[in-house]
């Protein structure tokens, strides 16, 4: 196949724009004819409708119905969960055939008229673009995603749906629209907040309960499910989709009473849900343990009292908990927000450009890092009056600079194959670099005609027991269909090949998940019992004693309820070693949380990233004094 030539889709400058000094300064280094442009489109939209509004306002709902009406366009949504909505929803009105998806991983009649997807795979050009939490723009991760679709975009008709804070920063995307109209939505039910917190044996059915890490989500599920055995459920961002759809099926027909949550809840998805309670109020976002911004707890706390599924709703905070101190005040705030009483602290970030591999000017795979330094100081420039700001490619940089050396001999590969690995949708994060360099050295050797072991893409479903070992096979399937859509053959295998292989650890965890809710001992010493934080194994005092004889065969057993048991050598519940009253120290260094203690794979930001890493594989304990799981963590 022939190569393209590097202005094969370069875009054409609006005519009479004038290039600024500090432009014709940037783009002197550029080869004659290979300078990038900012990104425009041929045909701008006829009309452009804001819809803006609180969660529960009838935002999308108005928006599928106009998307509905016309018969040809695109649905396009953060979350794969949203796009699945959005295709169930429309296929339960719409003919047969007339409704496609395509979420990357999952691919349902891709060319039907109207087309669910997520963002990144929204296709350029159609009838009408319905875009779904559009204030993923301001997202520094994916939103030059967003940015990308609505400067180029060239539909018809757009319906964009966001919180009315992000206004500013949408319209001007779409400036050149011929007509634009603003349709403001107020919620459709009631939000109250509860006086006080609500005790794990006061928590009623429809109630969601919103945690930021794997780890303290089974905490959490196990302190509730001594109250309600078999009727707690728990949904995360490393459950399969599958699986995540099964749970939110099961608590929609009312099978599971609580569903115990991360913020993955948060994005638009639609339960019947009267009570929305908050176990903590922080997050890891990758970067620190911080409290919730009022956008993203008004996004949560939103999700109580669905329009057309409940009632009236109630949001709070849920106590009780050994270690979880969620702010009351912190929830009263994002209610105000949910219910468009007060505006949101959204952050004001500007929208991100990303470079196309035609903005680069680069011809050979060592040519881009210094191509993409480049563009980054022509884009800054370039955009100093425009309402965008250059996205951060440093982690391109470093991808292209983990692939070089491995590019030798029959492994050498032209410079669009290395653009198209450099920016897969896989993590390329610690530890899950390591995934992302052997996918790509079995892309490279399989373009060279060289043999590729089935294992390395796609490892067999475990024998194994628990949730976790699932869930990291799930994750590596998930990665392998990623990668066998844009590289189909690598180790004789498909995308659809690794797509059975996730269905099948989505099943295997559907039947392990309520084991798994009622075993998990989180909360509670190893040692001796005592409730501590969902992050930590022992309290301080047994992580600083010294083991002593036979130590090791003396381990609290469980009691029914999933707690430490109260038999012959076991403090009673709620007393620590030698019958102590436990003091605020076993539950973290005098109430100091930090981010490093935490499993930081399931705190990622969204607690929507890869699957978290074994127990064995968590950073050890490095300060003196203290346990391998204790207040202060690694540092």
């Amino acid at each position: 196949m022939s190569s393209p030539s590097p202005t094969a889709r370069r875009r054409v400058r609006t005519p009479g724009a004038p290039l600024s000094r500090e432009e014709q300064r940037a783009q002197q280094t550029w080869v004659d004819g290979a300078e990038p442009e900012l990104p425009v489109r041929a045909t701008p939209p006829q009309r452009v409708v804001f819809h803006l509004g609180p969660t529960n306002s009838g935002k999308t709902y108005e928006s599928l119905q106009a998307l509905a009406a016309v018969g040809s366009g695109v649905y396009a949504a953060p979350l794969r969960q949203l796009a699945h909505e959005a295709y169930a929803k429309l296929s339960a009105v719409l003919p047969a055939g007339t409704v496609g998806l395509s979420t990357g991983e999952e691919e349902i009649d891709p060319g039907a008229p109207i087309v669910c997807c997520t963002v990144e795979k929204a296709p350029p050009a159609g009838e009408l673009l319905v875009l779904d939490e559009s204030h993923w723009v301001a997202d520094p991760d994916r939103g030059h995603h967003w940015a990308r679709l609505l400067l180029t975009g060239e539909y018809r008709e757009m319906h964009l749906i966001s919180a009315a804070e992000a206004l500013l920063l949408l319209k001007p995307l779409v400036a050149d629209a011929v007509e634009t109209e603003v349709v403001n939505h107020r919620r459709l039910s009631r939000l109250d907040v509860l006086p006080a917190p609500v005790k794990p044996q006061q928590v009623r059915p429809q109630t969601l309960v919103v945690a930021f890490s794997r780890r303290t989500v089974y905490a959490v599920a196990a302190q509730l499910d001594r109250h309600r055995t078999g009727k707690v459920g728990v949904l995360y961002g490393a459950l399969p989709p599958a699986t995540r759809r099964d749970v939110i099926a099961r608590f929609t027909r009312g099978e599971l009473e609580v569903l115990v949550t991360t913020d993955v809840i948060g994005h638009g998805i639609n339960v019947p849900a009267t009570t929305v309670l908050f176990a903590e109020t922080q997050k890891f976002d990758g970067t620190e343990l911080r409290p919730l911004r009022t956008w993203e707890a008004a996004q949560i706390a939103g999700r109580a009292g669905r329009y057309g599924l409940t009632g009236h709703g109630s949001v709070g905070v849920l106590g009780g908990v050994p270690g979880l101190r969620p702010v009351a005040s912190l929830v009263v705030a994002g209610a105000s927000v949910a219910r468009g009483d007060t505006t949101s602290d959204l952050p004001n970030r500007l929208p991100r450009l990303r470079p196309e591999l035609d903005d680069l000017g680069a011809f050979e795979p060592v040519d881009l890092p210094e191509a993409l330094m480049r563009w980054s100081v022509w884009a800054r420039t370039a955009t100093r009056a425009q309402a965008m700001t250059p996205d951060d490619v440093s982690g391109l940089v470093l991808r292209v600079h983990a692939l070089l050396p491995m590019m030798r001999g029959p492994l050498a590969a032209d410079v669009f194959t290395v653009w198209r690995l450099v920016n897969l949708a896989i993590d390329h994060d610690p530890p899950r670099k390591v995934r992302w360099l052997a996918l790509a050295r079995a892309a490279l050797r399989h373009r060279a005609g060289l043999d590729v072991p089935r294992e390395l893409v796609l490892p067999p479903v475990p024998r194994g027991t628990t949730v976790q070992e699932y869930e990291l096979v799930a994750a590596q399937a998930r990665e392998a269909q990623t990668l066998l859509r844009s590289f189909p053959g690598v180790g004789g295998l498909v995308a659809e090949d690794a797509a059975v292989v996730e269905e099948r650890c989505a099943a295997r965890i559907t039947e392990l998940l309520p084991e798994a809710i009622g075993l998990s001992s989180a909360s509670r010493c190893v040692s001796c019992g005592v409730g501590i934080a969902p992050w930590f194994t022992t309290c301080r005092d047994c992580g600083t004693r010294p083991p002593s004889r036979g130590s090791a065969d003396r381990r609290p057993g469980r009691s029914s309820s999933g707690g430490a048991s109260s038999g012959r050598g076991a403090p009673s519940a709620g007393r620590g070693a030698g019958g102590r009253t436990p003091r605020r120290s076993d539950v973290g260094a005098g109430g100091r949380s930090d981010p490093q203690a935490h499993d930081r794979s399931a705190r990622g930001r969204g607690s929507d990233g890869g699957p978290p890493r074994t127990d064995s594989a968590r950073p050890k304990h490095r300060r003196r004094g203290r346990s391998g799981g204790g207040p202060t963590g690694a540092r």
